[in-house]
């Protein structure tokens, strides 16, 4: 970030480990990288000033894995919307700049946040991966002052869909009225029809599992739960009692389930009486690749279906978030499949309030393929998977 270039944000490898701030906008592995990394547990032993700032639910889900344990005493987790200053400080020097930051809410995955900076660099938005439906960014009270949306001098920005390809998603309302519809014919038949959602990550669709469960009163079979064991208002809708009618459960040869029509944890009904199973697997690429408009539901096979979910703002959405702030500079932080980044530079270009020219150079985090594998004061299993990514 050349307006704040001593902080990271969502990447803790080679230069970042100067940093004299971390910033984690949400435990998604894409935004992880390094941050496990022996080099940077030695950082951080050598420091008495370097935190990692998230919000509260992100630590939460941070500190779940073993691998993060030695980050305890290093996070520093600030309220959503609540304007908090920091320190930085050059330890060697002993001298300190201080910045204002504001968490607001990303729509991306729980604890998911975008960065607001206020300091000597400007006014600068960092969304990290972000969901906002059109309309939302005039009701974030943060990005306004003197009821006026704020001068914003930079926005680095989630363009995952940054392409007209994906000028319209269907509002996440919508997916989700389409996938309670496809539940509520099947569960309903007997308690023998049984519902596998086939999510790719370990996390982000809780939002899909609370809807689901309260509107049928059937809790959510997963692996685990300890993610969320201090999130009451997910904890009630999930179980990991296999005996349920929807399962989210995972299994490394998914594939195989999807053929055989059984449940990943192996669950069979009581009394022998054989489940009659079908899948949904929630995507947005899929959709996006279809020539014609599909229905936010599609059935695949006999058993199998799509639909359709996305965790990321359309480009419709994109336009209009960036139309109501008006930044003076977007920066790409990914690049669509198949996409250039002076290409995405030329699709931003119309939403700026001015064409900044080259006097600034941005790599963005990186570029989606398909892949497979195995004011407040501050102190206040191996799984192999394929997808977009």
């Amino acid at each position: 970030m050349a307006e704040y270039p001593s902080l990271s944000i969502d990447r803790f490898d080679r230069d970042n480990l100067l940093a004299k701030a971390f910033f984690l906008s949400h435990c998604h592995k894409d935004h992880m990288k390094g941050l496990k990394a022996p080099a940077l547990q030695r950082r951080l032993e050598c420091s008495l000033k370097l935190r990692l700032y998230c919000s509260p639910v992100t630590k939460e889900i941070l500190l779940t894995s073993s691998k993060y344990k030695f980050w305890e005493n290093y996070i520093a987790a600030i309220e959503v919307e609540t304007p908090t200053q920091i320190s930085l400080v050059d330890e060697a020097a002993g001298k300190k700049e201080d910045i204002l930051v504001t968490l607001l809410p990303a729509g991306h995955c729980p604890g998911s946040v975008m960065f607001l900076f206020e300091g000597m660099g400007g006014t600068v938005l960092y969304t990290g991966d972000f969901r906002l439906a059109s309309g939302e960014a005039a009701r974030l009270e943060w990005l306004h002052s003197g009821g006026r949306v704020k001068d914003i001098s930079t926005v680095y920005l989630d363009t995952t869909f940054c392409d007209p390809r994906f000028y319209q998603i269907p509002s996440r309302e919508e997916c989700l009225n389409g996938i309670m519809q496809l539940v509520g014919s099947w569960v309903t038949l007997s308690p023998y029809h049984v519902v596998w959602l086939n999510c790719k990550a370990a996390y982000g669709y809780e939002y899909l599992f609370t809807n689901l469960s309260e509107e049928f009163s059937i809790q959510v079979h997963l692996n685990k739960l300890d993610m969320f064991k201090n999130m009451p208002e997910i904890l009630h809708h999930v179980t990991t009692d296999r005996m349920t009618q929807i399962h989210a459960c995972r299994h490394p040869k998914e594939d195989y389930f999807v053929r055989a029509n059984r449940l990943p944890c192996g669950n069979i009904a009581a009394d022998g009486t054989p489940l009659r199973i079908i899948s949904i697997k929630p995507s947005t690429m899929w959709f996006a690749e279809r020539i014609k408009r599909a229905n936010v539901i599609v059935r695949t096979s006999e058993s199998c279906y799509r639909a359709c979910f996305s965790f990321h703002s359309s480009f419709t959405e994109i336009k209009d978030f960036l139309s109501y702030i008006q930044p003076v500079t977007v920066h790409a932080n990914v690049l669509p499949m198949g996409k250039t980044y002076e290409e995405v530079k030329e699709i931003l270009k119309s939403f700026c309030r001015k064409d900044c020219g080259d006097e600034a150079v941005y790599k963005p985090l990186g570029k989606l393929k398909r892949w497979r594998q195995s004011f407040s004061n501050e102190g206040g299993e191996c799984v192999e998977y394929v997808g977009w990514g």
